[in-house]
């Protein structure tokens, strides 16, 4: 059925899901926190180089696993639960957008280096697009970036005589300066992108069309990630609710906290359902690709804030501590829902395209 994983899905997550177990567990990010690093070099190696998941959507002529889209929600799941910290999004929008352009020299120059995890690339797009481009020279300032401090290659849209392309730029390119941005969730990496004067090589094909699909990917991408930690959050909530008791009894047995978890469980299976008919719409129905992916966005976003604050209220003093897990889990869902639209700027993409459609 498409809104479950078959058995070759099944496989695949639980293959992703104890690599996260046995090399990126929650206490390397807590060792992210504590030395400033943006990610472990050796745990991103790992993905990309043993699991391939830098490759997933990138076709084989390329280096690339060409795995699909619903492979790569499964990925990023798994992922997202772990909160694992790694330039992976970035690189995956990168892709996105080179893929549906037909600049040729920058797909083979650019899409093997990032299937092997050797390239860290990203796509310099926030909200509306404004920097501008006076004969490939690009101004202007963009945030927040993800991984824009590691990336060596940069794709940025600008404005450009009445229209608007995609500029390849390298990090080293003079007039360009990253300045890392204050991380409220310690698992994303993001910076404030700002060009004076760069240079900037422009990219052929449909830049519109391309940016379009980037921010429905976007959209897909975070969600997968959302519903992960929603998950552990959830889980970590109920084992906690089973073992902590009070007057005598496990708080998990009273009705205030049973139905809270049941009504949580049932917007994650949801969520669920819908992330798995936008992959499977990026993969076999590309033109209702955009309102499944923000629909799934939708789905899961706010529903994962209110997990995150469950599990803190639940876990009762505990867990308002720095030592708990829990924070970790609530900053990411606020975080999250300010990538690339939150969920109401998802309600509005979502009006736009059924009243169009």
């Amino acid at each position: 059925m498409a809104l479950v994983l078959n058995a070759e899905e099944e496989e695949f997550a639980d293959s992703v899901r104890r690599f996260v177990a046995e090399r990126s567990p929650r206490a390397k990010l807590r060792e992210l926190m504590a030395s400033g690093q943006p990610y472990h070099g050796d745990v991103w190696r790992q993905m990309s180089g043993g699991l391939g998941l830098s490759g997933l959507i990138i076709p084989a002529e390329y280096g690339g696993a060409e795995a699909g889209y619903r492979v790569l929600a499964v990925a990023l799941t798994e992922l997202g639960a772990g909160l694992v910290s790694s330039p992976l999004l970035a690189g995956t929008l990168a892709a996105g957008v080179l893929l549906r352009l037909d600049d040729k020299d920058a797909q083979g120059r650019l899409l093997p280096g990032i299937a092997s995890g050797e390239l860290i690339a990203t796509l310099a797009l926030a909200g509306d697009v404004t920097v501008r481009a006076d004969g490939g020279t690009l101004t202007g300032e963009v945030a927040p970036v993800l991984n824009a401090a590691q990336a060596g290659v940069l794709l940025v849209p600008a404005l450009a005589g009445g229209g608007i392309g995609v500029y390849e730029v390298e990090a080293a390119a003079a007039g360009l300066s990253v300045a890392a941005a204050p991380a409220l969730d310690h698992s994303r990496s993001v910076g404030t992108v700002r060009l004076d004067g760069v240079a900037g090589r422009p990219l052929a094909g449909d830049a519109a069309r391309a940016l379009g699909f980037a921010r429905d990917l976007a959209n897909l991408a975070l969600a997968a990630e959302q519903l992960g930690a929603f998950g552990a959050a959830l889980e970590m909530t109920v084992e906690y609710a089973k073992i902590r008791a009070a007057f005598g009894r496990p708080i998990g047995a009273f009705q205030g906290v049973k139905h809270r978890l049941a009504n949580l469980r049932t917007d994650w299976e949801l969520a669920h359902a819908a992330l798995l008919d936008a992959a499977r719409a990026a993969d076999e129905r590309p033109g209702d690709f955009a309102a499944a992916a923000a629909v799934a966005r939708v789905s899961v976003s706010d529903a994962y804030v209110a997990a995150a604050t469950a599990t803190i209220q639940l876990h009762g003093g505990i867990g308002f501590t720095w030592e708990h897990d829990a924070h970790l889990y609530y900053k990411n869902a606020i975080s999250q829902n300010a990538l690339f639209g939150d969920p109401r700027a998802q309600l509005d993409r979502l009006r736009t395209l059924l009243t169009a459609g």
